[in-house]
């Protein structure tokens, strides 16, 4: 093996220890030939910079460990540990260009940070992470980085999958995975003894992270074509959804109207749900503020859908 520098190794020993895999640094030292001094002072100088809340060491075990209540924290993070690695790199060498430079470095790292951390880029946590559910996480964490194939059961059914991430969609942390030769999402406190089995596996997720990105509620589709709807917006609204972002499948264009005196602004949305369930509750959410221009389809959805809940209110 090749010898690496010790910043190279430190995005992993992260993502070891986000998924609940405690991270001994003289076992570390010893399979990449490198110093133990240098791996600890790395990896202590990323966790005080970046992931101080999240990680310590552990006295006890000797090991680097996750606190209980931030398993995962990687999913919550949109900082990416390469990125923390090279950004505490730039701060630790901030007077390489000279004394006068050095407070550019930090503000440079500093305003990152300061953007990662942004509400405007997170969504509200609100799913209580049991311990079955730290089992269940760490469980397909180590088969996700190992490639291992995975069998558990949900709503009373055996599974077999082969996983690829955890994520978190509207509230709900959530399973992606192939089955059967299909991509599928599995509610992560539904899942029930979860085991890694011996079969390793290669499977193209490409088009996943593409999807995940636009994706607007958990009805995301992982086979479906895109379908483009055009919308108008009010005005007042345009700026919320070019900033947040859970609108990413939103493209403005150059055309306006205007709708009962108010100005709307023309956006295309790329969804992938056949029955647009991943868009009509953002619909719903903002009427009158967006108004459906096409798909015909979609509008005769919503009509139904708007009568339906007059109706109710009728009775």
């Amino acid at each position: 093996m090749s010898k690496q520098k010790i910043e190279e190794i430190i995005p992993g020993l992260i993502r070891q220890i986000s998924s609940g895999v405690g991270v001994s640094v003289p076992e570390v030292a010893k399979t990449y030939n490198v110093s133990v001094d240098g791996v600890k002072k790395r990896l202590r100088d990323v966790r005080n910079k970046f992931y101080k809340n999240y990680f310590d060491y552990d006295g006890k075990s000797r090991k680097w460990v996750v606190y209980p209540e931030h398993l995962g924290f990687l999913q919550k993070e949109l900082l990416e540990p390469e990125e923390a690695v090279v950004l505490t790199a730039v701060y630790r060498n901030r007077n390489s260009l000279g004394k006068t430079l050095a407070p550019v470095h930090e503000k440079i790292v500093d305003n990152y940070a300061e953007q990662a951390k942004s509400y405007i880029f997170k969504q509200h946590i609100s799913e209580e992470i049991t311990e079955k559910m730290k089992q269940t996480f760490a469980v397909i964490k180590n088969a996700v980085n190992n490639k291992n194939a995975v069998s558990f059961e949900y709503n009373g059914k055996s599974r077999k999958i082969y996983p690829y991430r955890i994520v978190y969609i509207e509230y709900y942390w959530y399973l992606i995975c192939s089955e059967n030769g299909k991509i599928k999402s599995f509610r992560l406190s539904l899942i029930k003894k979860p085991k890694i089995l011996e079969e390793h596996y290669e499977y193209d997720f490409e088009t996943v992270d593409e999807r995940l990105q636009i994706a607007m509620n958990a009805y995301v589709d992982y086979q479906e074509p895109y379908k483009y709807i055009g919308v108008y917006v009010n005005e007042e609204l345009v700026n919320h959804i070019e900033i947040a972002a859970y609108f990413k499948a939103w493209k403005k264009l150059n055309e306006t109207t205007v709708i009962n005196g108010k100005k709307y602004q023309r956006f295309e949305v790329k969804t992938t749900n056949p029955d647009y369930k991943d868009i009509i509750p953002t619909i719903l959410k903002y009427m009158p503020n967006i108004i459906v221009d096409e798909p015909y389809e979609l509008i005769q959805k919503l009509q139904t859908i708007i009568k339906e809940f007059r109706d109710i209110y009728k009775s």
